[in-house]
């Protein structure tokens, strides 16, 4: 998700749609392949139920856990209040002279910044507290979308970008270990195909609310809205949900 888009421009670059067809294909074969070496493993503890009942008490856990539920919950607030991309080119026309060499590294610095704090991601997984890393990395992730709407020059926009991106690396492989460690083994299935939609669809509807918002207002406003917006509901979020700020894990 972070290296794809770059890698995908240099081969669209070099070999035409054609060759990223073939690239992605043999990226599934390989995928596939791998996927068959792996040894069998079966489901330990009480087995999980099977069709609509096996739904519903996924479900029912959601609801009555306030850990994964808040973690959640801050995840769709940091994503369809604040997610930019379907801003960017609007930004970059109305503020940055709509320089096609801007946009592409608008564009490329939210991954840049996820990358970066991958490499480094030891200094924030090994955290005793994983909900307060992800409440901190989500509240910086509207922070520093907020600084790009209002930055004055397109470097000083880059640069909000690439903390964007790093926080919300950060605030994803938090929320990922969290929802682990507080969902049981019988449950995690469940647990990891929500967690999974939420991360799908929340960025896809942010965009959506992006693109709503800038036709009634501006690039501008849109951004600048969300941001602040998305910064309010995850201080609420961890606010109303004492236990996500205070879960541990198993190591502290």
């Amino acid at each position: 998700m972070l290296l794809g888009p770059a890698l995908g421009g240099l081969v669209l670059g070099r070999f035409g749609a054609g060759g990223c067809y073939v690239v992605d294909a043999l990226a599934f074969g390989l995928a596939f392949y791998s996927l068959a070496g792996l040894p069998e493993m079966r489901p330990g503890g009480e087995p999980s139920r099977p069709g609509v009942r096996g739904v519903l008490d996924g479900l029912a856990f959601l609801v009555r856990t306030p850990v994964v539920r808040g973690a959640l919950l801050t995840d769709l607030a940091a994503t369809v209040l604040s997610m930019p991309i379907s801003l960017f080119p609007l930004v970059n026309a109305g503020r940055f002279a709509g320089d096609p060499r801007t946009l592409g590294l608008f564009l490329s610095a939210v991954a840049a910044g996820g990358v970066a704090a991958s490499v480094f991601s030891g200094t924030f997984t090994r955290r005793p507290r994983p909900g307060r890393v992800m409440l901190a990395g989500s509240a910086v992730w509207g922070g520093a979308l907020i600084g790009f709407g209002l930055a004055p020059g397109p470097w000083l926009g880059l640069a909000c970008l690439v903390v964007a991106g790093a926080a919300d690396t950060v605030s994803v492989v938090s929320r990922g270990a969290l929802v682990q460690l507080a969902t049981p083994d019988a449950l995690l299935g469940r647990a990891a195909a929500a967690e999974q939609i939420v991360g799908q669809a929340g960025p896809d509807l942010g965009n959506l609310r992006g693109g709503l918002v800038a036709g009634a207002t501006s690039g501008t406003f849109a951004l600048v809205s969300g941001g602040v917006l998305g910064v309010a509901a995850v201080v609420a979020i961890g606010a109303a949900t004492p236990g996500l700020r205070r879960f541990g894990s198993p190591a502290s």
